[in-house]
């Protein structure tokens, strides 16, 4: 038994097989578009059958054509609009050098922006019997004051931090840009009184340019969701990473502001 390989109309086939076995298709040396193999399977007796499998070819640059469908009816003076993409091994991805016809639209970034709070509220809400079982346990160690002295530690800043701000201020403080702002280097943080840094976790923030910056994204209120002793936390968490140093708060700080 064995089985020959052929390309489009080409006589000739271009592997010989002896069944089960692979070979290697090279599309390389094969033109862009719409192409047919057929598989012909001979056995000792003379015996064939065949099957014909169809496909598409594309090893040159993607062309997008806007303005125009196949089947169209065009009359009189007609716009379109032509463009070319593509990529190689060992390119890298550079947003601010991608060209594309059309922006974002705005509706995309809202929805985008719900589905990163949404999200960062209902991580939130699941993983809050975890820091209740935090407290219980604190209040078995033997320290003048044992909730705050586990609860205001750098692991659990971290843990808050990366449950409700991560996702939006990312993992090394820096934000995203005209979206959220960077927490790396903020004034506010930074601030020797914490006022409106606490203020900011507790109440949110909205409609506030930050360095001459307008973000479109609002912050959301956490007073609700994170006790005194987790916000205390993550104000440390932000004040003292990322090359940020300013003075820490203590939960009757943030209590003090409720």
């Amino acid at each position: 038994m064995r089985i020959e390989v052929y390309l489009d109309d080409v006589s000739e086939p271009i592997q010989v097989l002896t069944p089960p076995e692979k070979f290697r298709l090279d599309t390389h040396a094969i033109a862009d578009g719409d192409h047919v193999l057929t598989f012909k399977a001979i056995d000792e007796d003379g015996a064939a059958s065949q099957r014909r499998i169809p496909f598409k070819v594309q090893n040159g640059p993607a062309v997008a054509i806007h303005g125009v469908v196949d089947g169209d009816i065009l009359t009189g003076d007609v716009s379109i609009l032509a463009n070319a993409y593509g990529s190689k091994i060992g390119d890298e991805f550079e947003p601010v050098r991608m060209e594309t016809p059309t922006p974002i639209p705005t509706w995309a970034w809202v929805l985008i922006l719900c589905v990163l709070a949404w999200g960062a509220g209902y991580i939130s809400l699941e993983l809050n019997d975890r820091i209740d079982t935090v407290v219980v346990e604190a209040e078995n160690v033997s320290d003048p004051d044992p909730i705050n002295a586990v609860l205001t530690d750098a692991a659990l800043g971290e843990q808050i931090y990366g449950i409700n701000c991560g996702s939006c201020h990312q993992a090394d403080g820096s934000g995203l840009a005209g979206i959220f702002p960077p927490l790396k280097g903020n004034g506010v943080v930074l601030a020797d009184n914490p006022r409106e840094h606490i203020l900011a976790i507790l109440e949110g923030v909205a409609g506030k340019e930050i360095d001459g910056v307008a973000y479109a994204a609002p912050m959301n209120a956490f007073g609700a969701i994170l006790s005194d002793e987790e916000i205390a936390a993550v104000v440390n968490h932000e004040r003292t990473h990322w090359g940020n140093s300013a003075p820490l708060v203590t939960p009757k700080d943030v209590r003090a502001l409720r």
